[in-house]
């Protein structure tokens, strides 16, 4: 094996040579293509990839001098309040303080829409209270959430992009440029921070997938019941 990886070397070295002595224009010729059929081609290294530029967000106007609001975020809601075995019942009554107290004594609304009908196995019964999932996305889809919002706020925009990307239907007020939206925005969150998310007769202040899911199906169950 070592005398034969020794012998292609000398034997190219010699076809050029012989060829020129011979004068032979074929010899040389079959010398160079014994050359490159037995020594490969040095690969070539690959041009270098431009690095991806990843888009920027669109950059968010300025907070305006004229503007009440703030940008909240933290997210505090009711549930979080009563749910929070942490706090001290002083914390718990100016934690309610900063949001409306009297929306937890408001009656829930009870859906007037027809039941859609019964499938096999999906029959609710005294021993089941637990709805289909059909009938809870039913239901999901029919509680009203309105979010109080401005234009500069960066938490709004992840809001507005979440209930875009999962068709959760809302009405969106600027409180900035809407008096009355401002109003009530103000009543249900004396905070005065945005976004202020009204979920039912749940407000959240500030946004979390985890809050507005609960929120929402919370609302829903209330309407199945």
């Amino acid at each position: 094996m070592k005398q034969s990886a020794v012998a292609v070397p000398l034997t190219l070295a010699a076809l050029p040579l012989l060829a020129l002595v011979a004068g032979c224009d074929q010899l040389a010729d079959l010398a160079d293509r014994f050359a490159d059929a037995v020594i490969p081609a040095e690969p070539q290294a690959a041009p270098p990839s431009e690095p991806e530029v990843e888009e920027a967000d669109a950059e968010l106007p300025e907070r305006p001098a004229t503007s009440t609001a703030r940008s909240e975020t933290d997210v505090i809601s009711f549930r979080s309040i009563l749910e929070n075995k942490q706090m001290t019942q002083r914390e718990r009554i100016r934690a309610f303080e900063n949001l409306d107290p009297a929306a937890l004594q408001k009656p829930v609304a009870k859906s007037n829409v027809s039941a859609a009908p019964q499938r096999q196995g999906a029959e609710r019964t005294a021993g089941n209270s637990e709805p289909a999932d059909w009938e809870l996305a039913t239901a999901r889809r029919r509680v009203p959430v309105v979010m109080y919002s401005t234009d500069w706020c960066g938490v709004c925009k992840r809001a507005r992009a979440y209930f875009e990307e999962k068709r959760i239907a809302f009405e969106e007020h600027d409180v900035d440029r809407d008096p009355a939206a401002r109003a009530e925005y103000e009543r249900l969150n004396p905070r005065r921070s945005v976004p202020t998310i009204k979920i039912a007769d749940e407000v959240v202040v500030g946004f979390s997938a985890v809050a507005v899911e609960r929120a929402l199906d919370a609302a829903a169950r209330a309407r199945l019941n």
